[in-house]
């Protein structure tokens, strides 16, 4: 089910943009979202499908036949594109768009189509859309969306009208998580791990992630107040994470890592609504100074991580460079 609240909330200028170019018919064929990964760009390209064609004269009134159906993301006239299996948008892909576009609708009106990622279109496939583009009726629309301007090929830019999406607050992100049950603490984490709420909650239900969240605080609690060895911590508790092959849970808990020894200078300077690991700890005997060397020395392994490296022996040399 589509959901435009917190599109509403996060991208007013967006909206404003696209209510106007109905209101005041300035309308173009193809618009290009752009803007960072979780600003609603998707949501926003079926806001603006639901615009053009919803049945009431105040729209989108939601309540319509074509709203709700665009709600459920299942309109007839729209056609969703996004990356095949192999990361790329395919000229076969296009292919099937020209196809279906020149096929007399079983229902007469407005035809949307949506093409996600737009930078990571072959040539190819970038070629046949700009012949497409130039073959569509005057009753077809196009929004493509993009994290990544700079790789969208100019000929594309040209042809159509860039709106750009600024990043979710991150006051916003928490919100939404707490507003679905999620604890205040897990909120968030949640939001510095990604600034997609939709992502966020598949992290939410990842067991190894929710592991990781638990790690870094135990490993924290060990640095500081020195019940147990921060190795001994990851020993007993962390060997799922040396087992681990994706990287990405390696990236997520040296983030964590770094986050947690900067929610201690949070701490100290007093800016307490910046604080992520609000459970924790964070009154240590440490000064600001040292805190800063601890997430320099933290990052380090951010690069390293990049490289084939037996992951349990760069832990251990990690935490031993943090309690020297």
């Amino acid at each position: 089910m589509m959901d435009f609240s917190t599109l509403l909330r996060t991208q007013t200028k967006v909206i404003k943009l696209l209510n106007n170019s109905i209101l005041k018919n300035r309308l173009v064929r193809v618009y290009l979202f752009e803007g960072a990964k979780g600003t609603q760009k998707i949501e926003a390209a079926y806001y603006f499908a639901s615009l053009l064609m919803c049945e009431k004269e105040n729209k989108p009134c939601g309540e319509c036949l074509s709203c709700r159906r665009i709600k459920e993301g299942k309109h007839p006239r729209i056609f969703f594109i996004e990356p095949a299996s192999k990361g790329n948008i395919l000229k076969s892909q296009i292919d099937e768009l020209e196809h279906e576009f020149s096929l007399v609708s079983l229902e007469e009106g407005i035809r949307v189509f949506i093409i996600k990622d737009i930078d990571k279109a072959t040539l190819e496939a970038s070629n046949r859309l700009l012949k497409f583009l130039e073959e569509t009726s005057s009753t077809t629309y196009g929004i493509l969306t993009t994290e990544n301007l700079q790789s969208v090929i100019n000929t594309i830019k040209s042809r159509s009208q860039i709106v750009s999406f600024a990043k979710v607050p991150r006051d916003v992100i928490i919100e939404e998580y707490t507003k679905r049950g999620i604890k205040e603490e897990l909120s968030r984490v949640l939001s510095i791990l990604t600034n997609d709420i939709n992502e966020g909650l598949i992290y939410e239900k990842d067991e190894k992630i929710i592991a990781i969240i638990e790690l870094v605080k135990a490993i924290d609690e060990a640095i500081w107040w020195k019940e147990k060895e921060p190795i001994l911590v990851l020993n007993e508790t962390g060997k799922f994470l040396m087992n681990e092959k994706d990287k990405m849970y390696h990236n997520i808990f040296i983030d964590l890592m770094a986050t947690i020894i900067n929610d201690h200078i949070y701490y100290k300077l007093n800016q307490r609504n910046e604080i992520t690991f609000i459970d924790a700890d964070l009154d240590v005997n440490c000064e600001v100074k040292e805190l800063f060397t601890l997430v320099e020395k933290v990052l380090v392994y951010k690069q390293k991580i990049k490289y084939n490296v037996n992951v349990e022996l760069m832990y251990i040399q990690m935490l031993i460079e943090m309690t020297r």
